[in-house]
């Protein structure tokens, strides 16, 4: 895996929107959270745009992503938002570059910032070999709660090369064991829309994340069953189940919470399982590296540089 270069005060980072549509006031605290850092921003030149909910046509996004990949100083590359378009963008990305599998072999690793729709671009980038980072995007920094200034400086000391830590409790374990391994998932939803594709991520040895917002109970669990039949969960050395919130039933209940659907899809498993894991919509969205080693000791989380 290419671990990207760590950040410097100095470095160039830039800003897209591979998705939902953004205005200057939605990123204008990212901004200075930036400017805070010492880095240089650069907004991607169709940044702004607005077609429907897109930030641009699914052409202008694929522009400023390739523009993003192939910066020739950039050091990292943030996007703004989630929603929904990431994978029209590297649909149009596709037929801008025909292969780009082979075009990103002749790109420099930077850090690719994202999670939630994004998910779809870190199983690109992981897939050739792009270590990348699941944390917040842009926007968030206009939120008034108060985890926005840790989130920020959590993610920003992850950029800089420093070591992460997660503290887990006994009763978020099912099957405790201490397990180290390469990170590599995201949001559910995108796994799950990834299989049968070229991106379907490749699970063996690995420890995978998932997380999810604002889904039906049953669309959960059906997601989680297809994901079992792929074989996803079939050789992993650890599964994290980070956030799962804003779950919605029908009228007449599906009878189970997220937790017990997932429990009881991976019962006839025995590698460990870690829930309500800090990392994806909630308040609190802990900064992790895709494509890096994982440890867990029975008490904590980490990842070194």
């Amino acid at each position: 895996m290419n671990i990207p270069a760590y950040l410097n005060p100095g470095d160039t980072v830039v800003l897209i929107a591979p998705a939902r549509s953004v205005t200057a006031q939605d990123i204008g605290a990212f901004q200075d959270w930036t400017t805070a850092q010492g880095w240089k921003l650069e907004l991607s030149p169709n940044l702004l745009h607005v077609q429907d909910q897109f930030a641009g046509d699914d052409a202008l996004r694929a522009k400023d992503l390739a523009w993003a990949l192939s910066h020739p100083t950039a050091k990292a590359i943030f996007t703004a938002r989630g929603g929904y378009g990431a994978m029209r963008t590297l649909e149009a990305l596709e037929q801008r570059h025909n292969n780009v599998d082979q075009w990103l072999s002749h790109q420099t690793p930077k850090w690719f910032v994202g999670f939630s729709d994004m998910t779809t671009l870190h199983l690109l980038l992981n897939k050739n070999q792009w270590a990348s980072i699941h944390g917040p995007v842009a926007t968030q920094w206009g939120q008034t709660h108060s985890w926005v200034k840790e989130n920020g400086q959590q993610l920003s000391d992850t950029l800089c090369g420093k070591s992460t830590l997660l503290a887990v409790n006994a009763n978020q374990i099912a099957n405790p064991c201490p397990f180290s391994g390469e990170l590599i998932g995201g949001n559910l939803s995108l796994i799950f829309a990834a299989l049968g594709t070229p991106n379907q991520p490749d699970t063996t040895g690995k420890v995978l994340l998932i997380e999810d917002l604002d889904e039906y109970l049953y669309h959960l669990d059906r997601m989680v069953r297809s994901c079992k039949y792929a074989g996803i969960f079939d050789h992993l050395k650890a599964l994290l189940v980070g956030s799962m919130i804003d779950m919605k039933d029908n009228a007449v209940p599906f009878g189970k919470t997220a937790r017990e659907i997932i429990s009881e899809a991976l019962s006839d498993r025995n590698f460990p399982i870690l829930f309500d894991v800090e990392i994806g919509h909630d308040h609190r969205n802990h900064s992790v590296k895709l494509g890096a080693d994982i440890t867990f000791d029975l008490l904590t989380l980490s990842q070194q540089p």
